[in-house]
């Protein structure tokens, strides 16, 4: 069963995304989620419920910009003197792939099945001379 919901349009996107990060950045700024396995889940969610609430943004898009997420919330412990952590680098960024592999993964297995669209598969039906 699929949930019918009213999501907000495209323009909302850039709004949404910033409270996403700032949800994000929050914990990780205040100590909160030391620990490498709260860091995996809230990179994890985040990055899932940025799929979930932005169904029209490109795949590539939404772990691009958790990937700038990640840098953020590893260089702005550098402002108070504290050395960046291999840890929880590598726990932001396996909560980021966590979330984006299976989209990829589903994407090749349809590329290998042969549902390859066509370059142009936007443009409109007509060619206007």
């Amino acid at each position: 069963m699929i949930v019918q919901t009213r999501l907000p349009p495209r323009s909302g996107y850039l709004a949404m995304a910033a409270v996403l990060a700032a949800a994000v950045l929050t914990p990780c700024m205040a100590g909160v989620a030391d620990d490498t396995l709260v860091r995996v889940g809230l990179f994890y969610v985040a990055v899932s419920l940025a799929y979930v609430l932005m169904p029209y943004a490109r795949r590539g898009d939404i772990p691009l910009v958790a990937m700038w997420v990640v840098l953020a919330a590893e260089l702005a412990p550098l402002a108070a003197g504290q050395l960046i952590s291999p840890r929880t680098t590598a726990a932001d960024v396996a909560g980021v792939l966590m979330a984006a592999g299976p989209i990829y993964i589903a994407r090749a297995r349809q590329l290998m099945q042969g549902d390859a669209r066509p370059r142009n598969r936007r443009a409109t039906e007509t060619r206007f001379a």
